[in-house]
């Protein structure tokens, strides 16, 4: 027993010693193990956020040796090869390989991926992937808007999204853009609805770019009819940037630049003027004027467009702060934005606040988004007499008048004599003083709640509260021959427009095995309440600038409001992510309506078929990873008429004599008659589409047809002047169409270490009048000159607002060319010289007016188009965009004065060679009393060709590397230099061929507007 017990001692002794030299050995490899190994550390950020990505996969390429980052985005990983690569990967990001070459730290950015069919879309309350969509929707993302140098939203998106049109509202600052989406359908409105975080605003020209995280356009019915009447002419979803989970976040943007004129006319200097100006009236047999012989500025005179332009500086700020934790989650940000004008004494300011969180407790979740904006303009003052504005007088007025007269009251000189009555544009922009103030909050919040298993109940309340005030100040002035001013007036306005809406939605969301659904069923409810005031007083002392003290006061007031209530309800299914089906109802009611017409009714139905899912097409092995056919009909509404159409309104203030002897009498009368009987305008919008992705989102394409018919129209019927009405009542009658076609292709590629995309778009359009009220009525657009008639009309036939007038036929080179234009021997131009213009004689009357006038093109283009170019290599990163029409026209207003020479403006040079001079020339011969009528602006003289390509941006940046900026604890640091439409290609003569009037009759027409700037800009960007 106890020899056994000594042979398991030893045993155990043995054991033990044995143990403890593996153990040693153990450790002694271990020791020497670690040694030869590094200890990798470093984080993992996103590209377009700056913010840290939490559980991305970092693997030592060829090993299984892998990490995952932490909850702050931060990774350590042991490596034994100072020379390895590292692959860093992460759902819905490009895949990215480091070479250590020695390294200790490795912080690396990631790049989301642009598989854009797998992207989400927010769509009418909600939000599904962009593979289950059965509509058509476009959509940009922030990176997309190259916002670094766009200060206005309008103008970011300008030529990237397909049917999205985008025109200027003019050059001056602040001055922002217009949108219609698919066309004009309306003869009334055709502006979008635009929701911004789920609650509607006027415009997007005041938002801030830098806030916008998102932006989606629902452009066919099934993609909008949700939002029913409001969604006529399609629907832009903003959404704007949201906290994520993380630390604190902090952004800071700042960009210097200088803006100059695009383009400037070339007009004739005070000797040339002098020469066409003589020659003009040596054709009249008249004597010349006295200011082309006796100038008051000799020389070259006054070069009237280099005293307004000027280079204009620009400053824009931006400052952001973001973060949260799994239940809070919060975003702010502070901007501020200051664009001096081209033109001297023109400014805009803005501010822009805002704060957006959100908050989760259990089933609940609550958040709100509050934006406050303030802007101040100083505007292009109009002026009295022929010149319009600012622009129209310093492109008329005469170079060889002064610009100061240090005797007349105000200090500044003018036109004067046998000329026509401009004012000088640089007294106007002293003098004058024209400014806008505007404030705006918009506020909303919501409460969501989950509950049982895929049911969501949301209530939605906002409000978006704007005022505007204006500020008009005229002092006492002599301003040259004409103009003459001995009283200080003031008028002074103040308007505020309030917009509330409630909006109860409940949506449930479930997938059962291959079956998946989506339904939604809501209730709203959205008011506008409108009022504003108006006061004048005239004799004002000098230095004091409000309303008192004065004599001749006047005040006038204005209030209206209108409701919206609102049913809808939505079905969305999905069978294998291959069958999807939807459908779509709202219900409105309208207090714009009588009752009895005051609801509309608007479905929609549209269904898609995932073909690159079936079995058959997978078995192909082509290199198509997505591929879907979409198909929708819908019917949307429009109620854009006013408020009060269907009362007959009483207008007070109406004086009339009464009694004998005569006594003023004030009354009031009814001034137009009740639209009885009006109801919705309905549209009704067909889509067929495809989207195709391949090569896993390398190349993705789609395609759409649609056409788009509006009936119904609301349309004002004109009726006699004898009837008593002082505007024709509205009545449905007419019907547009719309068919065209949209197509967009993006394509990314990584060749080396260079990434670059490429993403394109064209859409045609195709707009017709297919009936109006009465079958030969049309209607009438807008003028392009100061006292001539409309130039555009509405047709059957034709596309809305075309340009219909008399066509011209080249010049009379000979007598026998003038004899020949006759009818039965009698001369059709009966005044007409060699040289002057020949017109065509369209209905055969043997003579020429506004009667002959035909059809001679459009503003539409046959088509729109835009393309954008990115790069980025080790840091540094290349953008430009271009985009441009072509086949639309324009009617050159200005040059129905400039290019006439039958009034004493200033001239176009091309009068210079005009057949007085050059009888090879083909512009007419110069004649002050102009008996021929060259210069008839009923004519397509001043027609011209529109298309356009414009490089609209070009940006270059460089992105400091991460191993510089950590040392000042900077997560980015991206410095760049940004040019804005550095140049247009067009054959148009004026200052920019993207232009348009006011209102859709107008569209096309450039008369004395606000010439485009070209910006060159220099920023930093930041992020902490």
């Amino acid at each position: 027993m106890k020899t056994m017990k000594n042979v398991n001692q030893k045993l155990r002794i043995r054991s033990f010693r044995t143990s403890k030299l593996t153990l040693f050995i153990f450790i002694f490899i271990s020791s020497i193990s670690l040694q030869a190994q590094n200890t990798i550390k470093g984080s993992v950020t996103d590209q377009k956020t700056s913010q840290t990505i939490i559980g991305a996969s970092v693997l030592v390429k060829g090993t299984s040796n892998s990490t995952m980052t932490d909850v702050d985005g931060n990774y350590v990983l042991n490596v034994s090869n100072p020379n390895a690569t590292l692959v860093f990967t992460y759902i819905g990001y490009v895949k990215l390989e480091e070479s250590l070459n020695g390294r200790k730290i490795v912080n690396v950015v990631l790049k989301e991926e642009n598989n854009k069919l797998d992207e989400v879309v927010i769509i009418g309350y909600g939000a599904i992937k962009k593979s289950d969509m059965t509509g058509a929707v476009g959509g940009l993302k922030a990176s997309q808007l190259d916002a670094q140098s766009n200060t206005n939203l309008g103008s970011a998106i300008q030529g990237k999204i397909a049917g999205v049109t985008v025109e200027s509202a003019g050059g001056a600052p602040g001055s922002g853009t217009k949108i219609q989406i698919r066309g004009a359908g309306s003869l009334n409105n055709n502006n979008p609805l635009i929701l911004v975080d789920d609650i509607a605003v006027a415009s997007m020209n005041n938002l801030n770019p830098n806030d916008i995280e998102s932006i989606q356009v629902l452009k066919d019915a099934s993609a909008a009819a949700i939002y029913g009447s409001r969604a006529a002419n399609g629907v832009i979803l903003i959404t704007t940037k949201s906290g994520k989970k993380g630390d604190m976040k902090v952004s800071f943007n700042s960009s210097f630049g200088y803006a100059s004129v695009a383009k400037k006319l070339d007009l004739l200097n005070q000797e040339e003027w002098a020469k066409v100006s003589n020659a003009a009236y040596a054709a009249s047999g008249k004597q010349p004027l006295n200011i082309a012989l006796n100038p008051e500025v000799s020389g070259a005179g006054i070069n009237w467009q280099n005293e307004i332009f000027r280079n204009a500086p620009t400053q824009n700020y931006s400052f952001g702060l973001s973060g949260g934790s799994d239940n809070a989650k919060y975003s702010m940000s502070l901007g501020y934005f200051n664009q001096d004008g081209v033109i001297k004494e023109t400014n805009y300011d803005r501010v822009n606040l805002r704060v957006k969180s959100d908050y989760k407790k259990g089933i609940f979740k609550i958040g709100e988004t509050v934006m406050l904006t303030k802007e101040k303009r100083k505007d292009l003052p109009g002026v009295p007499g022929q010149g319009t504005n600012v622009v129209g007088s310093a492109i008329s007025m005469i170079p060889g008048f002064a610009i100061y007269d240090e005797n007349a009251i105000g200090g500044y000189g003018g036109a004067s004599g046998s000329v026509t009555d401009i004012f000088n544009p640089v007294a106007a922009l002293n003098l004058l003083d024209l400014k806008n103030d505007s404030y705006q909050a918009l506020i909303n919040t919501y409460a969501e709640a989950s509950f049982f298993d895929g049911f969501k109940y949301k209530l939605n309340v906002g409000a978006t509260i704007s005022e505007h005030k204006s500020y008009n100040y005229t002092p006492r002035y002599e301003v040259g021959g004409f103009f003459k001013n001995l009283n200080n007036i003031l008028v002074e306005g103040s308007d505020m427009n309030q917009y509330y809406q409630i909006e109860n939605t409940l949506n449930y969301s479930k997938t059962f095995g291959k079956h998946s659904v989506n339904l939604l069923l809501g209730h709203t409810i959205y008011e506008n309440k409108f009022r504003s005031i108006s006061g004048s007083v005239s004799g004002l002392p000098d230095g004091i600038f409000v309303l008192a003290g004065a004599v001749d006061p006047s005040i006038v007031g204005l209030a209206s409001e209108s409701k919206l209530l609102s049913f809808l309800g939505r079905a969305i299914y999905s069978y294998d992510n291959k069958y999807i089906f939807t459908a779509t109802f709202r219900r409105d009611g309208s207090s714009r309506f009588s009752p009895e017409n005051k609801w509309g009714n608007f479905p929609s139905i549209s269904a898609a078929w995932g073909i690159g899912k079936e079995d058959f097409f997978t078995n192909l092995d082509l290199p198509i990873s997505e591929l879907k056919l979409r198909a929708s009909y819908g019917i949307l509404g429009n109620q854009e008429i006013g408020d009060y159409q269907y009362l007959g309104l009483i207008s007070p203030g109406i004086s009339y004599a009464m009694g004998e002897p005569n006594s003023l009498w004030i009354g009031n009368i009814q001034q137009e008659y009740p639209a009885i009987g009006l109801k919705w305008e309905s549209t009704a919008t067909a889509n067929v589409g495809v989207d195709l992705s391949m090569w896993n989102g390398q190349l993705d394409f789609t395609a759409d047809y649609f056409e788009k018919n509006t009936t119904d129209l609301l349309l004002r019927v004109p009726i006699p002047l004898s009837v008593g009405s002082s505007n024709d009542p509205y009545t449905n009658a007419g019907k547009v169409s719309n068919k065209g076609f949209e197509l967009g292709l993006t394509y990314n590629k990584k060749v080396g270490e260079v990434n670059f995309s490429v993403s394109s778009n064209i859409s045609s359009i195709k707009n017709r009048v297919e009936d109006l009220s009465t079958g030969s009525q049309i209607l009438a657009g807008s003028s392009g000159s100061f006292h001539g008639g409309p130039v555009t009309y509405s047709k059957v036939g034709y596309p809305i607002y075309s340009f219909f007038l008399v066509k011209t036929d080249g010049l009379f080179r000979s007598q026998e060319e003038l004899d020949a234009h006759n009818l039965n021997g009698n001369p059709i131009q009966p005044r007409a010289q060699i040289g002057d213009i020949r017109y065509i004689d369209l209905n055969g009357d043997g003579q020429i007016d506004g009667s002959d006038r035909q059809y001679r093109g459009s503003a539409f283009p046959d088509f729109e188009y835009g393309l954008r170019l990115q790069a980025d290599w080790k840091g540094i990163d290349v953008t430009i965009a271009a985009q441009g029409t072509q086949g639309n026209m324009i009617y050159n207003g200005n040059n129905t004065d400039l290019a006439t020479v039958r009034s004493n403006v200033n001239y176009s040079s091309a009068t210079l060679n005009s057949y007085t001079f050059n009888s090879n020339s083909n512009f007419p011969r110069l004649d002050i009393d102009d008996l021929n009528d060259n210069g008839a602006d009923y004519s397509d003289r001043f027609l011209e060709d529109g298309s356009y390509l414009r490089i609209k941006t070009v940006q270059v940046g460089y992105t400091i590397p991460n191993s510089l900026t950590q040392k000042l604890t900077i997560d980015r640091c991206r410095l760049y230099v940004a040019g804005d439409n550095l140049h247009t290609f067009t054959k148009y003569t004026g200052y920019n061929p993207d232009v348009s009037s006011d209102g859709l009759g107008g569209r096309g027409i450039d008369y004395k507007s606000y010439p485009l700037s070209k910006t060159i800009t220099f920023g930093i960007q930041l992020n902490f």
